[in-house]
């Protein structure tokens, strides 16, 4: 499984209560798998955010309302977005109830123009899935029930499908389903049956959604609108031990933080396998024909979180056999794979992440919660330094937003610009900011000696003052569009506008 869709799942159980909560590539690890990772990894924290997101990240939301069945294409970047004019937060009626007492149930959201989609497990687990107008309030679609999940479920950001992953983790086969639904009428496209969530990875892709199944050694490509398999590759002599994406700093969608998980890090075109002997080979993510294949790109043997990422043609890896080392293998040339970066001495870094344009970012450090490093891959140098372990990683532009924890409570967060410079103001470096464009942002913040409710301000410009917008309460699953912020509350779903 990939380190993002594992940390998805942790994060969806021990964060529920955080707003927003975080892209699987960032979440952070609690429990049983945070000692198993840290059994693996030593200290070094998986930021594996962003998302897959990541980091990993988010990805930017295209306009005018979902978008046709096929997309071929990434979304629009949010940078073409105007920037908002904010105003005091505003509730828009909607008319899903849910009628809980005291905690909202652990949901999640996302939207594509100026619909959302949200998902909460219903009466008796049944994952429930409704579309919503956020300028109205009323109900689009739904709610639609999918199956009952032991573990969660939850919704990820895509620009032309609802996909919908749901889990056991409970011993039981399958492990859980992923489902793809039209976006217009909440129709159920695909189906796919999880092995192992733990063990199989999972890709994301824009024309393609990729499972490799270490169940039957099989890796295969679907097709969202139809369900049905377009091809499956076995695995080669030597078998696959990781799957992950090819990533595009320049053509990359942005990661507007609209989605209350952002989802995996979304392939475009094509995506890397890593095989027990350490070889790498590149997939077309449409067709699952191989395009070029590298031996040596990785160190042989196997270990259970993937240290690896993938950026405009070059695979990234830490030397899983020292967490000393960070090396880079071009996989679109005969360049042989080279060390780029090597950690001081009694330092040990975790998985790289890209953080933009021929950015990597990885956790550095010999305890917790170390700090988080941004790297430059073209000047082989590290550009800047933050304290505590990232938890969000989401790109936009040339701009990296960063939420960080550490040893307080309140998260912080950092938007850094190439020079490595942070552009908030310490007033607006307290709690959780979230993209709304490319110049403008939503801070989430703990409302003093309330327990759980929250306050939400603007902040635009970027290195401007928050503008104090309201209180939320206690909510969960956030998400928003331009104008407009969803959450789950314990009585039901709540849209307020926050902006013209």
């Amino acid at each position: 499984m990939s380190t993002e869709l594992e940390s998805y799942f942790a994060a969806l159980r021990d964060d529920a209560d955080t707003l927003p909560a975080a892209p699987p590539a960032a979440a952070r690890h609690r429990g049983e798998r945070r000692r198993r990772r840290n059994a693996v990894l030593v200290t070094a924290t998986a930021f594996a955010a962003v998302a897959a997101v990541v980091i990993a990240l988010g990805f930017g939301l295209p306009r005018g309302g979902p978008p046709a069945d096929r997309v071929t294409t990434p979304p629009a970047p949010v940078e073409t977005d105007p920037v908002p004019k904010f105003q005091p937060l505003t509730p828009v009626p909607t008319g899903i109830a849910l009628g809980t007492a005291g905690t909202p149930v652990p949901g999640t959201s996302t939207t594509i123009g100026d619909r959302a989609f949200v998902c909460w497990p219903g009466p008796g687990g049944q994952t429930t899935v409704a579309a919503i107008d956020l300028p109205t309030g009323a109900t689009a679609w739904g709610p639609v029930k999918l199956a009952a999940f032991a573990d969660f479920a939850a919704v990820y950001y895509h620009p032309g499908y609802v996909l919908v992953m749901g889990r056991n983790d409970d011993g039981t086969k399958p492990d859980g389903a992923i489902f793809a639904l039209d976006p217009r009428t909440g129709r159920t496209l695909l189906h796919v049956d999880v092995d192992n969530f733990e063990a199989d990875d999972i890709i994301i892709g824009v024309s393609t959604l990729v499972i490799a199944s270490r169940t039957d050694g099989q890796t295969r490509g679907y097709d969202y609108a139809t369900g049905e398999v377009r091809w499956t590759v076995p695995d080669p002599a030597s078998r696959i031990v990781h799957s992950l994406p090819m990533q595009h700093g320049s053509g990359r969608p942005a990661a507007a933080g609209r989605a209350s998980l952002g989802g995996a890090v979304l392939a475009t075109d094509q995506f890397v396998q890593l095989t027990e002997d350490g070889t790498a080979i590149l997939r077309d993510l449409a067709t699952g024909v191989e395009k070029a294949r590298r031996p040596g790109a990785d160190k042989p043997g196997t270990v259970g979180i993937m240290m690896a990422t993938a950026l405009d043609g070059i695979l990234y890896t830490t030397d899983h056999t020292t967490l000393k080392a960070l090396r880079a293998t071009n996989l679109t040339d005969s360049t042989p794979t080279t060390e780029i970066y090597k950690t001081p001495q009694r330092v040990g870094i975790g998985p790289p992440f890209v953080c933009g344009k021929a950015w990597i970012c990885f956790k550095e450090s010999t305890e917790d919660p170390g700090y988080f490093v941004g790297f430059d891959t073209e000047r082989r140098q590290v550009v800047w330094r933050q304290d505590g372990a990232a938890d969000t990683v989401q790109v936009v532009g040339d701009r990296t937003l960063l939420v960080l924890s550490g040893a307080t409570a309140e998260d912080r967060s950092a938007v850094i610009d190439p020079s490595g410079r942070q552009l908030l103001k310490p007033s607006a470096q307290a709690g959780r900011v979230t993209w709304v464009t490319s110049q403008s942002a939503l801070v989430f913040t703990a409302k003093p000696n309330s327990g759980q409710d929250r306050e939400v301000a603007g902040l635009a410009p970027l290195d401007g003052d928050p503008v104090p917008l309201g209180s939320i309460g206690t909510v969960t699953g956030c998400s928003s569009s331009r104008t407009h912020l969803i959450c789950i509350a314990a009585a039901g779903i709540k849209v307020w506008r926050f902006a013209t």
